[in-house]
């Protein structure tokens, strides 16, 4: 009763502040209403480029404020969306040349211009945030005539549309100019929400913004209370005091949703990863063979069927999902105990103390940390699982449950990782664009921490680099997706870390306080599409 009593108090205190409606006012045939209250599963600060903390749920909702010139579509295809549909590459792939349309305007109600755009790329290289230092760095120079912008990049990117152009915020000039620290700014951006209420750790209230240059969205305010506590989110789904929350619901609750009246399910295909992530620059971890002989002792159908009770895909060796444009067969993960412990053996663990557990090479004890969200159940079952499967082929493994911010200051301090790290072994999760995008198997293991961005494991490793390094000045698509294959080919043996399974993504929504719902493909129902008018 103490958790149910926490959500009526937020609620209670959104109503106090002026931002709850208290009875959603219904439109014909439910498509338009006044109010919704969707649960949000963890705070992220201020939700700005500078500020959000995760891909979900902080990412997600970041882009129902801030705006983007393309844009993933519900079809999960990168779009023009700020830009007219007539835009230019040139063959090398080191031009692009985009028209801003007419009409699109900042939250506070002034234009927005070609000048935004060059600031927004020019002004990120000034901050400390990794994911928009790698795609500004990539730009060499930004033209602009009229409403046309033409990028002149540093070296050939055949995907810079969807990994750039597709991901960078654009963010306002007369806001952030002169501000040396960009997470001292509030919110405020152009798109089809802007956030109005924030109290940290407790809601945000976003009203639609009027003046959208695709339409007034169609429902008027999104009450946002933040649920960290997963039953508490069940249970409000459930009575019908959220609408729908944020991310997907864990596989053991979609029997339950199922079930009750108004609550329909929206499946998807997923591309929102779960990895085991090894610290690739400690000891055990820092030798590939031990490594590989790990991922020899993890059986991810048993993981699949008990913990995604089927509701997922399984990873593979080349960490590329399967169906994307560089995915490579044949990098299956084998499960094979008997080979796992041949290859501990031969590479010197052979000693055992009294529990079977294998001793290092030094002759001292090795009780490997697994560190895992205390809030992700899914993950966390994942983990111990893992930690289980482990300790059948002698290496032991003890499973730390911690704050999710608390494993990010571990695995990602500061999330730049050039910081370092400070951990085993750790469960961790990359969003559907980090993963869909062209090169990921160079961000994930390249030893250069601007290109490398997503290389929390600290893994080096020479020969990489140098496919790496060709792979990012080929002007030729199709050497790319060969170089590509060469990466991950490589990668399968040097086990940088294990991609378990891809969940797929299942949204719950009251279809009785909105039916407005989009299905987009590959990410959840609280979406911006599913509030755009047609």
């Amino acid at each position: 009763m103490k958790n149910k009593r926490r959500i009526a108090v937020l609620l209670a205190a959104m109503l106090v502040a002026g931002t709850l409606c208290s009875v959603p006012v219904m439109a014909e045939e439910n498509t338009s209403v006044e109010s919704l209250t969707i649960g949000m599963t963890k705070d992220q600060s201020t939700i700005t480029p500078f500020t959000y903390i995760n891909g979900t749920p902080g990412f997600d909702v970041m882009r129902f404020i801030y705006d983007s010139l393309f844009t993933i579509d519900e079809n999960n295809e990168a779009v023009p969306w700020m830009v007219s549909d007539d835009y230019e590459i040139s063959e090398d792939y080191k031009t692009y040349k985009v028209t801003l349309l007419d009409g699109i305007k900042w939250q506070d109600g002034e234009p927005l211009t070609p000048d935004d755009v060059k600031f927004t790329f020019e002004y990120v290289l000034t901050q400390e945030n990794g994911r928009w230092i790698g795609i500004a760095s990539g730009v060499d120079s930004i033209d602009i005539n009229g409403n046309e912008i033409t990028f002149r990049l540093n070296a050939p990117n055949p995907d810079f549309i969807r990994s750039g152009l597709a991901d960078m915020r654009i963010v306002a000039k007369h806001v952030y100019e002169g501000v040396e620290d960009a997470t001292t700014v509030p919110s405020m951006g152009s798109g089809a929400y802007k956030m109005t209420d924030y109290a940290a750790d407790q809601y945000y209230t976003l009203e639609a913004f009027d003046e959208y240059f695709k339409g007034t969205p169609t429902v008027k305010t999104l009450q946002m209370p933040i649920i960290s506590d997963s039953s508490v989110m069940q249970q409000s789904m459930i009575s019908g005091e959220i609408a729908a929350y944020t991310g997907s619901i864990s596989p053991e609750m979609i029997e339950t949703y199922s079930s009750i009246e108004n609550i329909d399910l929206i499946q998807t295909e997923g591309y929102v990863s779960t990895l085991l992530l090894f610290n690739c620059e400690r000891t055990p971890f820092d030798e590939a063979e031990f490594r590989k002989a790990l991922t020899y002792g993890i059986d991810l159908d048993e993981i699949i069927e008990q913990v995604c009770l089927g509701y997922a895909d399984k990873g593979t060796a080349g960490y590329v999902k399967e169906g994307l444009a560089e995915y490579t067969e044949g990098l299956d993960y084998v499960y094979d105990p008997e080979k796992a412990i041949e290859m501990l053996d031969s590479i010197g663990y052979t000693e055992l103390d009294e529990n079977g557990m294998r001793l290092g090479k030094d002759g001292k004890e090795m009780d490997l940390e697994l560190l895992v969200q205390s809030g992700n159940t899914t993950r966390t079952r994942t983990a111990e699982l893992i930690a289980q499967q482990l300790g059948e082929i002698g290496v032991k493994v003890t499973v730390t449950s911690m704050e999710s911010g608390s494993v990010d200051d571990k695995v990602w301090p500061e999330f730049d990782v050039s910081k370092g790290r400070d951990y085993d072994m750790a469960m961790w999760g990359w969003s559907a664009p980090v993963i869909q995008k062209a090169g990921a198997i160079v961000t994930a293991c390249y030893s250069d921490y601007v290109q490398g961005g997503d290389n929390l494991g600290g893994y080096k490793n020479a020969e990489f680099d140098v496919m790496a390094e060709k792979y990012l000045s080929s002007e030729d698509v199709e050497e790319r997706i060969e170089l590509s294959h060469e990466m991950q080919t490589f990668a399968a043996e040097e086990a940088p870390f294990v991609t378990l399974f891809f969940m797929d993504t299942v949204s719950a929504v009251n279809t009785e306080q909105y039916n407005g719902w989009a299905e987009a493909k590959g990410t959840y129902a609280f979406n911006v599409f599913s509030f755009l008018p047609e």
